[in-house]
C-alpha cells in the first residue's frame, strides 16, 4: 500500500488524454519536459527554470502533485522522523497498514477519505499560507461542515494507538495518519494504493474557519477557491471524483470508480421526469459539466476509469502536502 514511488509512476504514465483538456497546453508542457529528464532532474535543470520562472524548487516538489517528492523520498525509513517527508517502508510501513486494516473495514473509507480533504483543505495562500494537512481538524469538528467527522477522527485515533510499541511508533504524526487513513479508505473502496509521505507537524489549535468550498459556489467560483490552496483544475475535477464514495447517488457509495463521472455527464438532475435525480450528488458538483475546461477532463475520466485512477493519486499526495510544516 505504501510502496514508494506509486506517484512517479502515476506521473510519467500520466495519459495524454487526460492532460490534453482545453485550457491545459502548459500543463502538458510540463510534465513532456518532466518524462524527458525524470522529476529529480528535472528541477536541477535550466527547463524548470524556464518553465516556472524562478519557482521555488521546494514549491515544485508540490506541486508536481507529489511525484517529484515521490523521487525524493528515501530508500528506507529512518530511526527517526526528522528530515524532512519521507516515505514507510518494510516494518514501519507494514504496522501502520496492519493498525488501519484492524480497525477500518470498507464501510469506514468514505468516512476516512473526507476527514482528510476536510483536515487539508483549509490551507489558504491568501491566509498567509497557514492552515492545511495537520490534524486541526481534530479542533474542528463541531463546525458544520465537519458534520460526521467524528466517527473518522475516532478511526483515526484508534489506528494511531495500535503503533504503540510497534516500529513505526514516533515516526507518524497524527496528520500523517489522518493522510494514510484516507489513502487507506480509496484502496479497501477498491480505488488505487497510494504512496503518502509522511513527517508533518501537528497543528496545537484550529485553523480559521470558512476556507472549505461551499456546496453553493458556481464552477468559477470553486476553480477561485482551489487555486488559492495551489490546486488547478484538472486537481478540482480529479479530486471532486472521491465523490463517488459515500452515499451522492454516485453507484455504490463503497466503491471508488469512475461512476462519477459518468453521471455527471448524464445529468439526472435536470430531468424533470427523475424525481430522485434531484438527490444525485450536490450543487457543486452539477456545475462542473457545465464549465468547458471541467467538460474535457470529465468527459476523459469518464471514457477511462483507469485515467482517473492514474491522475487521482497524485492529486491526493498534493492535496495532503498542501500547508504541510514539515519536521
Amino acid at each position: 500500500m505504501f510502496a514508494v514511488g506509486a506517484a512517479v509512476t502515476a506521473l510519467h504514465g500520466c495519459p495524454q488524454s487526460v492532460l490534453a483538456h482545453r485550457g491545459a497546453a502548459n500543463s502538458l508542457t510540463r510534465v513532456s519536459h518532466i518524462r524527458a529528464a525524470g522529476p529529480e532532474q528535472y528541477i536541477q535543470s535550466d527547463q524548470y527554470n524556464q518553465d516556472h520562472g524562478g519557482t521555488n524548487r521546494r514549491q515544485l516538489l508540490l506541486s508536481l502533485g507529489g511525484a517529484a517528492l515521490m523521487a525524493g523520498c528515501l530508500a528506507s525509513t529512518p530511526a527517526r522522523a526528522e528530515s524532512g517527508p519521507f516515505c514507510l517502508t518494510g516494518e514501519p510501513a507494514a504496522a501502520v497498514a496492519d493498525a488501519f486494516k484492524a480497525v477500518a473495514e470498507k464501510g469506514k473509507g468514505p468516512v476516512l477519505l473526507r476527514l482528510a480533504f476536510h483536515d487539508a483543505a483549509t490551507f489558504s495562500k491568501a491566509g498567509g499560507g497557514d492552515g492545511g494537512a495537520n490534524a486541526s481538524i481534530q479542533f474542528e469538528l463541531d463546525r458544520p461542515e465537519n458534520a460526521g467527522l467524528k466517527r473518522g477522527w475516532r478511526v483515526v485515533q484508534a489506528a494511531a494507538a495500535r503503533l504503540k510499541g510497534t516500529s513505526a511508533e514516533g515516526l507518524v504524526s497524527m496528520a500523517d495518519m489522518i493522510a494514510l487513513g484516507g489513502a487507506h479508505g480509496v484502496k479497501i473502496c477498491g480505488g488505487p494504493s497510494i504512496s503518502v509521505p509522511v513527517g508533518r507537524q501537528d497543528a496545537a489549535a484550529a485553523d480559521p474557519g470558512g476556507r472549505l468550498p461551499a456546496e453553493s459556489l458556481s464552477a468559477t467560483n470553486l476553480k477561485a477557491v482551489f487555486a488559492d490552496k495551489g490546486l488547478d483544475t484538472h486537481d478540482l475535477v480529479v479530486l471532486s471524483g472521491a465523490h463517488t464514495l459515500g452515499g451522492k447517488g454516485f453507484g455504490d457509495p463503497l466503491t471508488f470508480d469512475g461512476t462519477y463521472y459518468k453521471t455527471l455527464l448524464k445529468k439526472p438532475w435536470a430531468d424533470p421526469t427523475a424525481e430522485m435525480g434531484k438527490m444525485i450528488g450536490l450543487p457543486s458538483d452539477h456545475v462542473l459539466p457545465e464549465d468547458d475546461e471541467c467538460l474535457g477532463l470529465i468527459q476523459a475520466f469518464a471514457a477511462s476509469p483507469d485515467d482517473f485512477y492514474q491522475a487521482f493519486v497524485p492529486a491526493y499526495v498534493k492535496l495532503t502536502c498542501l500547508g504541510a510544516r514539515w519536521n
